[in-house]
């Protein structure tokens, strides 16, 4: 319970309810000791009754009291005297109400499961109407009676609890309040708040501490107490909903059950799109049970500011949130753990301080790091989908826990194991634009899970994990990877062992700083999501030559490694990507199909494209030597942009008698970037090509499939197989129309291989499902 003195008799002027119309009622304002001053309408009850009977009301007409004519409205303060209860039988509204607190006074309001609006204030009075300013003495169920009778404050922004006219020390106060004024508004309370629920529905409720007093005393928001009537122990929601913003100034008991007895109150619910904004040193929430969905805002402009925590033993800490933000000037020390489902921002002169935090990143929506670089103990990104944005560098002091989801740098730095006690474990996830990487304090022994390094391919699509294998004399490693749109199609070199190499992407890694050393090392770098017809055409190349020591064919149709054995003093100074030994057995996915035939003495290419956009020219080129003398045959300009496949062809005249042609088609678009198709060669001594299978809609967006397949090919009998692109079985099962389509219809989006057998002939075709 906390009691004040008597309010000094000049400060009733400001008290006054009327501009001084009459002498009289100067008067009475100025000379009755701190006494309310009444506002001309105002209502008082003469007995107790519904609040629509006329006939418990008076109203003041500016010189006395006089029979109403008509029930309160929300124009109207109330008053209820002592030994008065007032019942609704219906939503009722009013401006201010003034409710007798003297010892005895018992209850005075029967909400009745109704709900009255309140436009102005809720205060407390002792003695005969319009009273003296009080606190809530008794401690009856004077407001009631359930949690569905509501108390709602609507209107524009005010204080709607005065100091010294009002407390929380009404323990059995069985109603509901809803704070509604509106977007924009601020409802003031100076004076604690007891009730059996509480809704911040819209607009700003400030809490306010008083700092006239030693100790600083905090306008609590408690909760009834009456443990015959409601469960023992934590008990109370308060629910923030979204648009509304909740400001506290206090530390100790912004929020329990009981403030004397230290219970915590059931549930604190700041709902999406609701605030939190903390301005205490030491904010302690008492609650049992946390759902923290809004944003929390630490913002303290002087002393110290400590993280959100509770001193209940029956209360919780909250160590999940969805936004952080600091708008103060003082910094904010992190708990050991926390987790993050959403952003994390910076705006005041403040800074997060997280050295000794184990963060971790949750949730399936994009999230963003703002405002700072970032300095964390640990950091664990755990995301089904989305991806972590971090606007400036980060840095992590010991361990990078990555288990699934993205972290964009956005052309920041990562620095991994400043401490040198930590590391990398990986098991999913991948990192997006990444200035640089740095792994300090490099292990010694490199493994699959500590030394996995999954880079983004922001161009080609997929991840370009970097993995090393070996045992290294430790360091600094720094990792540069360098991305460029499209792929040389024509790298004129040869691997070490002689085998020509016949493809390149642009992109590259580059490798520095560790140690000197001729330990043995695996390096690795997978193709994922660029079309490979076989794992074994990998090669592990570098920028125009060959990389620096020995071959290994992977057979992994997973991850479709490119891999190398060498030593760790083999990495300096050299640029390296992922290249291919076949005729370009990788293919960019813009292109759908590229196919050459011949028939009646005519060769004919043909190729589509998936969609085409800002496209100016076709180039077609020919060679008998697909190593040497690519010669341009022709050109044929683009249909024009389109959502939808392009088909194109164009007749070879050459009648050159070559045992075969190669075939290979440069695009280029009015920006001057070029991208090239894959190369196919054409059997000069041949009439039908494995191409000659047509599988359409391609690409598929929705509808029955049909198939076309050459004359020639006995349909009888004849087996379907279809394939992912990695070349994993999905489907087989004997031809037939109707059910090709209905397999392929429910297939993921995708790229497949459809396969044609028969005891005579294979065809297959690739197929786009998306």
């Amino acid at each position: 319970m906390k009691t004040r003195g008597k309010t000094l008799a000049w400060r009733a002027l400001f008290q006054c309810r009327i501009y001084f119309i009459f002498s009289a009622v100067t008067f009475h304002c100025l000379y009755l000791n701190a006494s309310f001053c009444q506002e001309i309408g105002a209502y008082r009850t003469v007995a107790s009754g519904n609040f629509g009977n006329l006939g418990i009301w008076e109203v003041y007409n500016g010189l006395v009291w006089v029979p109403a004519t008509a029930k309160p409205n929300l124009g109207n303060d109330i008053y209820i005297n002592q030994n008065h209860k007032v019942t609704l039988t219906a939503n009722e509204e009013a401006k201010s109400l003034f409710i007798n607190s003297e010892t005895g006074a018992g209850e005075k309001l029967n909400l009745n499961g109704r709900n009255i609006n309140l436009y102005g204030s809720l205060q407390a009075f002792s003695g005969a109407a319009p009273g003296i300013p009080s606190g809530t003495w008794n401690s009856q169920n004077w407001i009631g009676n359930s949690i569905a009778s509501t108390i709602t404050f609507k209107g524009s922004t005010r204080i709607i609890t005065p100091k010294n006219a009002w407390s929380g020390f009404t323990t059995q106060s069985r109603y509901t309040v809803i704070f509604d004024p509106g977007a924009g508004n601020t409802l003031t309370i100076e004076e604690p708040f007891k009730a059996v629920k509480f809704i911040l529905r819209s607009g700003i409720l400030r809490q306010k501490l008083d700092i006239s007093v030693v100790p600083n005393f905090c306008s609590s928001i408690s909760f009834n107490t009456e443990t015959s009537f409601y469960p023992s122990g934590p008990f109370g929601d308060f629910i923030i909903e979204s648009g509304g913003i909740f400001i506290s100034e206090c530390s100790d008991n912004v929020i329990a059950r009981s403030i004397s007895g230290s219970v915590s109150a059931n549930l604190f619910d700041l709902q999406s799109g609701a605030e939190l904004i903390l301005e205490g040193s030491s904010p302690k929430i008492e609650a049992a049970t946390f759902q923290l969905n809004g944003k929390v805002t630490f913002r303290k402009n002087s002393g110290t500011q400590d993280f959100l925590s509770k001193s209940y033993a029956s209360s919780a800490v909250p160590l999940t949130f969805h936004d952080l933000e600091i708008q103060g000037s003082q910094n904010v020390t992190l708990p050991n753990t926390l987790s993050l489902n959403g952003d994390m921002t910076q705006v005041g002169s403040g800074a997060f301080v997280l050295i000794n935090t184990e963060l971790n990143l949750i949730g399936s929506t994009d999230q963003h790091i703002i405002g700072f670089a970032m300095n964390v103990n640990k950091l664990t990104v755990n995301k089904p989908a989305g991806t972590a944005f971090f606007a400036q560098n980060l840095a992590i002091r010991h361990t990078l826990k990555m288990d699934a989801g993205g972290l964009n740098l956005q052309g920041n730095n990562l620095t991994l194991n400043t401490l040198g006690s930590g590391g990398l474990v990986y098991s999913a996830g991948h990192w997006i634009n990444i200035g640089q990487f740095t792994y300090q304090n490099t292990p010694s022994s490199m493994t699959s899970i500590n030394a996995t390094f999954p880079f983004y391919d922001q161009y080609q699509g997929g991840i370009r994990k970097v993995q090393m294998l070996g045992t290294s004399a430790g360091g600094h490693l720094n990792i540069q990877f360098t991305e460029y749109k499209g792929a040389d199609f024509n790298p004129s070199f040869n691997d070490l062992d002689g085998t020509p190499i016949l493809y390149r992407l642009f992109s590259y890694f580059n490798f520095s700083g560790l140690n000197a050393s001729s330990n043995p090392l695996e390096l690795r770098i997978s193709a994922e999501k660029l079309i490979v017809d076989e794992p074994e055409d990998l090669r592990l190349v570098c920028t125009g030559y060959a990389a620096p020591g020995t071959h290994i064919e992977s057979s992994d149709r997973v991850n479709l490694w490119a891999i190398r054995s060498l030593t760790f003093d083999d990495l300096t100074g050299k640029n390296f990507t992922v290249g291919s030994f076949r005729t370009l057995s990788i293919l960019p996915v813009t292109w759908l199909s590229i196919s050459a035939n011949i028939k009646n003495n005519i060769k004919q290419v043909s190729w589509s494209v998936a969609e085409e956009k800002d496209n100016e020219k076709f180039e077609i080129y020919s060679s008998n030597n697909p190593l040497n003398d690519w010669i341009k045959i022709g050109e044929i300009h683009s249909q024009g942009d389109s959502d939808t496949p392009a088909l194109y062809s164009f007749t070879d005249e050459n009648l050159s008698k070559s045992s075969s042609t190669y075939y290979l088609i440069r695009l280029i678009n009015f920006s001057g970037q070029e991208f090239w198709s894959k190369v196919v060669r054409l059997e000069n001594d041949t009439s039908t090509s494995k191409d000659q299978v047509t599988i359409s809609p391609n690409p598929h967006f929705s509808g029955k499939i049909s198939v076309s397949l050459p004359e020639s090919f006995n349909l009888e009998n004849s087996q379907i197989s279809v394939y992912s692109i990695q070349g994993l079985l999905i489907s087989d099962f004997k031809y037939h129309e109707i059910l090709l389509s209905e397999k392929l219809e429910v297939l993921n989006p995708g790229i497949y291989l459809i396969k044609f057998s028969n005891q005579e002939n294979t065809i297959q075709s690739r197929w786009i499902k998306h």
